[in-house]
């Protein structure tokens, strides 16, 4: 194990979260805390608890992952020359404050991985009895799928994507709580790591109620929040489209697009009903598309966040597309103005219009509720990967997206090319994903792009590969 976790362990506890009392001190001496917290049931659950809580932080998902740094390489947004946001911007990974930030995501992710060690070495000591209902089994899978999930971000981060290079370093791998220095594999073989993780919560979240479907709608809308059996499935999706594993990658993609599909009366996920967009009251709309979400975070005290960055009050810090780049991004020439992405997406606020999907609308249902993944992403996953076998599958994929999208009179024509098809999919992860985590950029780094829009910068490893912290560089002898 690295210095950086190392120095998280020796600091007793890895955050102080005042939500969670329970979040496990995980110092070299804390074996009697350690003891104690799984002599209990419900001690699992406050661990997994406890890692949930820290993404929500700003280190993580609460802004450097979510719509900050990491977002701001998708270049989506037009960021202030003069603000926090303009090295970021210009790919200056060695700015002293773009250090400090990417120090933060790689330490803090990596601390989350520690505890979701910690609980899985102690879980694997317990027989399932010591649980009721089906505890066992949920732990057991959100603690693998959470460990592969949280891997593979910082191996979409901080790595080479295969289509660079499968041999070059991966990231370390880390499933045992130890002070160990770990190695690195190569990218080949850390992806893997993570698939094999994630196809053991994959068996292990079969018994979820999200899967079983026997439990009343609230009780199985409750594990969105969590990492649940079909944020496995897209995971999964998202992995193997990232090796190029086209036959897995769909595989995994069509047991969601399935759930749509079926004929069952109450679904666990679902595209948002057209009811949610068209209210004139802008608390009744659900910017977030949040019937759609496969896995969310609930980040507290979120309004500090979303109308600080996504309205005037942010300044030069302000997170938004420019009209102009708004127009471009949701093809407003082409007479797609009623795209509810771009319709319903974008609020005045004093001089300037904002995106304003996660903003905190007091009354909304909606405020705190941010998404890691979502139900579209399996639909985009699917089409990509029949793009050349089965295209006219491929554009009913994207046309359904679309539709539900409020472009019903502007369906594709089934004589795209496959190439036609990559470019609708690409023009995709422009309108749905901005503010979500980067996912446009991770877009671009899969398929090795040689530019990415509105960028001035030729994107290369310099560009796609953030550089490993330091102090790991010299005392775990890592390299990327």
């Amino acid at each position: 194990m690295n210095k950086t976790l190392y120095k998280l362990m020796a600091m007793g506890l890895v955050l102080s979260l005042s939500s969670c009392n329970d979040w496990l001190d995980v110092s070299p001496d804390s074996e009697i805390e350690e003891e104690d917290q799984f002599n209990r049931e419900s001690g699992f659950r406050d661990q997994l608890t406890g890692v949930y809580t820290a993404m929500c932080q700003e280190e993580m998902y609460g802004l450097n992952m979510g719509i900050g740094f990491v977002e701001v390489l998708s270049h989506s947004y037009d960021v202030d020359g003069d603000g926090i946001w303009r090295y970021a911007a210009d790919y200056d990974y060695s700015n002293s404050s773009s250090e400090t930030i990417i120090e933060d995501i790689w330490s803090s992710t990596y601390s989350c991985i520690a505890n979701l060690n910690i609980m899985l070495e102690n879980l694997e000591e317990k027989d399932p009895s010591f649980f009721s209902d089906n505890n066992y089994y949920l732990c057991l899978g959100e603690g693998y799928g959470l460990r592969a999930f949280l891997h593979f971000e910082l191996m979409r981060l901080f790595a080479q994507a295969p289509a660079m290079s499968t041999s070059a370093n991966g990231v370390p791998y880390v499933t045992k709580y130890s002070t160990d220095i770990v190695g690195q594999k190569s990218v080949g073989e850390t992806m893997d790591l993570i698939i094999s993780d994630l196809l053991v919560a994959y068996e292990a979240l079969q018994h979820d109620s999200l899967k079983i479907g026997d439990s009343p709608y609230y009780q199985r809308d409750e594990r969105v929040p969590y990492f649940n059996y079909y944020a496995v499935c897209l995971t999964l999706a998202r992995a193997y489209l990232w090796m190029g594993d086209t036959d897995n990658a769909l595989k995994y993609a069509q047991e969601i697009i399935d759930v749509i599909h079926s004929d069952q009366n109450s679904l666990p996920f679902s595209f948002v009903h057209y009811t949610s967009m068209t209210s004139s009251n802008l608390y009744e709309v659900d910017l977030r598309y949040s019937a759609e979400h496969i896995f969310r975070l609930v980040i507290d005290d979120w309004e500090d966040i979303g109308n600080y960055y996504f309205k005037s009050a942010g300044g030069t810090s302000s997170l938004s597309p420019s009209e102009t780049t708004a127009q471009d991004i949701y093809e407003i020439n082409s007479g797609y103005g009623n795209d509810y992405r771009y319709l319903k997406g974008f609020e005045q606020d004093g001089e300037n219009k904002y995106l304003c999907k996660f903003w905190y609308v007091d009354g909304g249902s909606y405020n705190e509720e941010y998404p890691l993944l979502r139900l579209t992403e399996a639909y985009y996953i699917a089409a990509e990967c029949q793009k050349e076998s089965d295209p006219e599958t491929a554009i009913d994929l994207l046309n359904e997206v679309r539709e539900n999208r409020n472009l019903s009179l502007f369906p594709l024509d089934y004589s795209l090319s496959a190439d036609d098809i990559q470019q609708e999919i690409y023009k995709e992860y422009r309108k749905e994903f901005i503010g979500e985590g980067g996912q446009l950029f991770f877009y671009y780094k899969r398929l090795n792009a040689s530019s990415i829009t509105n960028s001035a910068t030729s994107p290369g490893k310099g560009v796609y590969v953030l550089p490993i912290p330091e102090n790991d560089v010299e005392f775990g002898g890592y390299s990327n």
